[in-house]
């Protein structure tokens, strides 16, 4: 019956090489399902991180709005040094923070003043995406939240995808924001992959490497094949002591010795009895002929006392 891969015509070498092949198959997989969730997780932390430092910055402009409330400064004074306190900002080496207003014009740009005062209605990154109408509309929906689109790093001009965290400021109609290079997760994903692939692959070699000599041991032991010793077993049950075996050199404890030992006293002993066999058999056929010799002369000396009467 056909089994499935038909494994059972399949070697020893073979078995072990499918089975060190489906681990590392698996681990693979396993490797694959990990970085994806690695993925999620460290960009889950980045935008979480993102969102805290625009919340502390938002923070930042609750205080100077205070201070313009409280009479302490102006409402121009407390924007103005507003302003300059979160173009000085940065985190986690060269990341920023940039202002808008609700038109949306540009209040404050730290790495490319000249956007400052300009309308950003038409601003579209590489995919056609209104990102400044993004972010106004983002927080008209919900005050704050992620928008994702395409902007050049600090010092090149090629976009590169983005993910921005945006808070509305009421009080003022601004929208203070930041963002994460998604480039940078794939670049942690990319390392961690590689490291990965290279414990894999020193796993695969260790697996292949235990593989063989489990296989080698096992042949050794067995002397061949387990389908080979058991067809010849089959035969020999079925009373054929000619049956040929051969062992691999230096061959002298295996199972397949032992059978071809067995195989060779059972030839002997049957050889034997065949022998004694036929030598019951010459020694009755001549106790047999003594016993008609012996007869016919009983009956002769028979026959002569008859006649002598």
């Amino acid at each position: 019956m056909f089994d499935f891969l038909n494994l059972r015509s399949l070697s020893i070498a073979k078995k072990l090489g499918l089975l060190t092949f489906s681990a590392i198959a698996g681990v693979v997989v396993l490797t694959a399902l990990f970085l994806a969730s690695e993925r999620k997780l460290i960009m889950d932390e980045r935008q979480s991180s993102v969102r805290q430092v625009v919340e502390s910055a938002h923070g930042l402009l609750a205080h100077y709005h205070a201070l313009s409330a409280n009479g302490t400064l102006s409402e121009e004074q407390a924007k103005q040094q507003a302003m300059q306190a979160i173009r000085g900002l940065r985190y986690s080496g060269s990341e920023y923070f940039w202002i808008n207003d609700m038109e949306p014009r540009m209040v404050m740009h730290p790495i490319n003043p000249a956007l400052d005062n300009k309308d950003l209605s038409g601003n579209k990154d590489a995919t056609g995406k209104q990102l400044f109408v993004e972010f106004v509309n983002t927080v008209k929906a919900s005050e704050a939240g992620f928008v994702s689109y395409l902007w050049a790093k600090p010092g090149s001009d090629k976009p590169v995808p983005k993910v921005s965290y945006v808070k509305g400021f009421k009080p003022w109609g601004w929208i203070i924001g930041s963002g994460v290079y998604v480039d940078t997760v794939h670049t942690t994903i990319l390392n961690r992959l590689i490291g990965f692939s290279i414990c894999a692959l020193v796993l695969a070699a260790l697996l292949l490497a235990i593989g063989w000599v489990i296989s080698r041991g096992l042949l050794r032991q067995l002397g061949g094949e387990p389908a080979q010793t058991a067809g010849i077993t089959q035969r020999i049950a079925q009373g054929d002591l000619t049956v040929p075996i051969e062992l691999r050199k230096d061959d002298s404890a295996s199972l397949l010795h032992s059978i071809k030992g067995m195989r060779d006293n059972l030839a002997r002993v049957v050889g034997e009895v065949r022998a004694g066999t036929d030598t019951i058999a010459t020694a009755s056929g001549q106790i047999a002929a003594g016993n008609h010799d012996l007869s016919s002369r009983t009956e002769e000396q028979a026959s002569s006392l008859e006649q002598t009467a």
